[in-house]
This record gives structure tokens, C-alpha cells and sequence, in this order.
């Protein structure tokens, strides 16, 4: 609700009677009541949303805000008037239709804004949201006839909450926050249906399951709009039974191992080599702008994102080249023998030759490719029809049959494991032959971010998903 119609850019009307700045619920209705009255002598108040906006101010800390969208409905007429306010003035109206809550009365509403925020503070403790919705906000509509003022914040644990109150009384009518539901790190032997889950309700972006060591990376305290507020990334010698921190200053995004068993990792804008429990490591990339995309190979050539460039290593990190992306990259990869193959957000496939980029023609015209990989020498790409690999010196195509459409692959240095539609199944990939990928992992009730294999043995990330749970409300005021 706190978004609804803010994509309309041809707003018109410029003028208001209002003071400058930031206002409260009832403000923004008389402000736009007047101007509904001009649309239609019948028009009256449907519903009210603050706007999440980055101008300064209280953010809603004193219940005002600078934005505000009202929606006003008439009984003459089938259409609505949507008046939009900023600082104090319409900045712009719509008319159209939208969802219908029936008439609020301005007589009804006896709680402002100022007031219910204060109450929402006093009893839950409601604070300023942070990554979405900052601050304050507040909407109102009509629920079975009643006017609702519903104050929205985070609770003292970071999650997303909102209160409702009667707009008549001010007493408390529900209140919910959206608690994390699983997240963690699940072990699963491969042919068997029994896991074990650790970490539960973290938010694990990331695992390798590689010789002796096994890695995990992500959020401790992880929100439904944040998995970076307490970053963190472990690593076990004993096959997940205990856990060592890592000495690493940001939020990692990708990690792995070379052949050396030398563990590598991808910050925002930085990439580290040499990382264990007691040494920070060397430093062996760092860029102004954020890495988008990491790929390694076998013998760990490396390449990079960012910014409409590809930065690629292939002595270890010693010295970079980089390449202009001709076109906006979904994929970056890099062969064993330093071949840069990209997949563009059109779908095309494109390969580094000297200078240029020459386009990858699928064998088959229809074929669209969903995403791809590279392994040792050859290429991946997923398409509705299956899997097809190409050798990238030979050029030569085959095709590998599937039972579900693999909608994205997971690369673990020569292992390939494949996604299905919302990722409800984890399959394995054979790289060395042509049959068909193996079924892994009901994952119909997880959301999973990560997958690597150790032996018989499956590791996979997961991130918590989110529902609404019922808060207790206190007795009447």
C-alpha cells in the first residue's frame, strides 16, 4: 500500500493551500479534501498512505510526513480521484480506478497520526524502519465499516510491524510483525529424505563443501529487506560440528577455494585471497564501484563485473586485464584456458575473441538460453528443451535430456547442480557425461541460495521466509 501509484509520472495540478512541509494524517486529508470537493461535488475519503521518501525530517517520528497519496470516491460516478501531496502542497492528481474501501468520515477519525504513533511507541516499543518503509508510516482505510489507522515501524528484533488502532477511540485493534520462517543450513545425505538443519533462522547466502573444509557465509540477524546486518562467514574442520569466524570487514558475496585449498573471497567492491581464522589476507582486487558478477575456473583464473566492465585474472590475481561488456551482462564466466563468455540480459551469448565479442548462435533458432556456466572448457547453457554444452575450442554441440526445466545452475568448480521453476528441486549435473541430472533435493518448502556436495553428503543454504504473525494486544486504554 505504501507504493500504490507512485509509478504515475504525468501528474497534474500543481497547487495547494497548505503549509510547507512535513504534515499529519488529518492535514493531508483537509488538503485533499478540498481539491476532491472540485473534482466532484459527491467525492469523499476512501483511503490515506504516508510515502517512503528520503527528503530529511522526522520520517514520521512526530506522525508527520512530507508525502502523502489519498484516494477519493464518489457515489455519481464509477472512477476515483487520487490527489498525491508533497510538503505540504498537491503536487499532482489521477483519475482512475483502484481497489474500493467505501466512505471515511473526517468526523470519524478523533486519533491523528501524532497520536497513534506516540501510543504505537509507548506499547510495542515501535521503531523507525530502516531498509523499507523508513521511518513512520501510516494508512488508513475502512475495515468493516469502521475507520482504521494502522501505524507501520520495526519491532525491537528489526521486524516489519504494524499496528492498528480504531480511528474513533484510539484502542489497539491488531497488531503483527512478519517473523522469519526457516533459513539455515541444511545437511542431507544423498538418496536419503533425513536432514539436519543448523543456523536456524539465519539467512546462509552461501556454502562450500570442498576437501576438508566446509564454508558458509550470510546474515546472523538477517530481515525480510536486509541480509546485511550482521554479516558473517565460517568455516568447520569437522564436517559442520563446530565453527571458526572468519576475519573478513564486510559482508561477503561469493567464496572458494583454489587448488591449494587457499580460500578466496568477493566483498561489495574487494577481492581477498589467503583468508583463514587468523590472517586477514591479501588484498588482490578493489574497485570504486560494486562487483556485480564473480566467476572462477579450475586453475582459478578469475573474472569480475562492474560497472559495464569485466576485470579477469589469469595468474592468480597479479595483474588484471579488462574488457568493455557491449551490452548489459547477466552472466560472466571464465574457461580454463582464459576464454571470457558472457550471457547478456537479451539472452545472447558472447564470447571475447581479441578485441571484440562474437555472438554464440544456438544450435537450434527457438532455443532461448535461461542461464549458463562454464566448466574447465566447456559450455552450459539451460534452455526449456534441456541442457545442450559446447566445447568452447571445438564448437561442437550435445544435448542432455531432462526431466523439469532447469531454470538455473549453480557452479561448485566442477560439480553442477541446476535449480528448477522457484527452485522446488535440486538437481545434479553430470559434467563428464550425457546422463540426465539427477534429483537431489525436494526443496519445495525452503528458499535456497546456495548448494555444494562433500562425498555423499549435500550442504545447502537457505534464507528465511516470511509470514504475519499476531502480536498480543494489550487491554483497553
Amino acid at each position: 500500500m505504501l507504493v500504490i501509484f507512485l509509478v504515475i509520472v504525468n501528474l497534474i495540478g500543481h497547487n495547494g493551500n497548505a503549509s510547507d512541509g512535513e504534515i499529519t494524517l488529518k492535514e493531508a486529508i483537509i488538503l485533499g479534501l478540498d481539491r476532491a470537493i472540485k473534482w466532484n461535488d459527491n467525492a469523499y475519503l476512501a483511503s490515506v498512505t504516508s510515502v517512503d521518501e528520503d527528503m530529511g525530517g522526522t520520517r514520521g517520528e512526530t506522525g508527520k510526513r512530507f508525502k502523502w497519496t489519498l484516494s477519493f470516491e464518489s457515489s455519481s460516478t464509477d472512477q476515483q480521484l487520487f490527489v498525491f501531496i508533497s510538503k505540504g502542497e498537491i503536487s499532482g492528481t489521477y483519475e482512475g480506478k483502484g481497489a474500493v474501501y467505501g466512505e471515511i468520515k473526517l468526523d470519524d477519525i478523533k486519533f491523528d497520526s501524532p497520536d497513534l504513533v506516540k501510543i504505537a511507541k509507548e506499547k510495542y516499543d515501535l521503531q523507525k524502519g530502516v531498509d523499507w518503509a523508513t521511518g513512520y508510516n501510516f494508512t488508513l482505510d475502512s475495515g468493516n465499516g469502521k475507520p482504521t489507522v494502522t501505524v507501520l515501524g520495526n519491532d525491537k528484533d528489526s521486524l516489519f510491524t504494524r499496528i492498528t488502532f480504531d480511528a474513533k477511540n484510539g484502542d489497539i485493534v491488531g497488531a503483527t510483525h512478519k517473523v522469519p520462517i526457516g533459513g539455515g543450513v541444511i545437511k542431507a545425505r544423498l538418496g536419503s529424505d533425513e536432514s539436519v538443519t543448523s543456523k536456524k533462522g539465519m539467512a546462509i547466502m552461501g556454502v562450500i563443501a570442498e576437501n576438508k573444509y566446509l564454508v558458509v557465509w550470510g546474515d546472523k540477524k538477517p530481515t525480510q529487506f536486509s541480509t546485511t546486518k550482521q554479516p558473517f562467514i565460517e568455516w568447520s574442520h569437522n564436517n559442520g560440528e563446530s565453527w571458526t569466524e572468519l576475519q573478513v570487514n564486510n559482508y561477503v558475496t561469493r567464496a572458494w577455494f583454489n587448488k591449494n585449498d587457499q580460500l578466496y573471497v568477493a566483498t561489495e567492491k574487494e577481492l581477498w585471497a589467503g583468508i583463514t581464522s587468523k590472517i586477514k589476507g591479501a588484498k588482490i582486487l578493489s574497485l570504486d564501484q560494486p562487483i556485480e558478477k564473480v566467476d572462477y575456473s579450475i586453475n582459478n583464473h578469475i573474472a569480475v563485473i562492474s560497472k559495464e566492465k569485466v576485470f579477469y585474472t589469469t595468474n592468480q590475481g597479479k595483474s588484471w586485464e579488462q574488457a568493455i561488456v557491449p551490452k548489459p551482462f547477466y552472466v560472466v564466466q571464465i574457461s580454463d584456458n582464459g576464454d571470457l563468455v558472457g550471457l547478456t540480459e537479451e539472452s545472447k551469448i558472447l564470447q571475447k575473441e581479441n578485441d571484440g565479442w562474437n555472438e554464440i548462435t544456438m544450435p537450434n533458432s527457438y532455443e532461448e538460453p535461461l542461464d549458463m556456466k562454464v566448466i574447465n572448457n566447456s559450455l552450459f547453457i539451460t534452455t526449456k528443451s534441456g541442457i545442450w554444452i559446447r566445447n568452447l575450442q571445438e564448437g561442437n554441440w550435445r544435448q542432455i535430456k531432462v526431466d523439469e526445466v532447469i531454470v538455473q545452475f549453480i557452479k561448485k568448480g566442477e560439480k553442477l547442480f541446476g535449480y528448477t521453476h522457484r527452485g522446488e528441486a535440486i538437481y545434479s549435473i553430470n559434467t563428464k557425461d550425457e546422463r540426465k541430472p539427477e534429483k537431489v533435493f525436494d526443496a519445495v518448502d525452503f528458499v535456497v541460495s546456495d548448494v555444494d556436495s562433500m562425498g555423499d553428503m549435500l550442504w545447502i543454504a537457505t534464507i528465511p521466509n516470511y509470514s504475519w504473525e499476531e502480536m498480543t494486544i494489550p487491554q483497553r486504554r
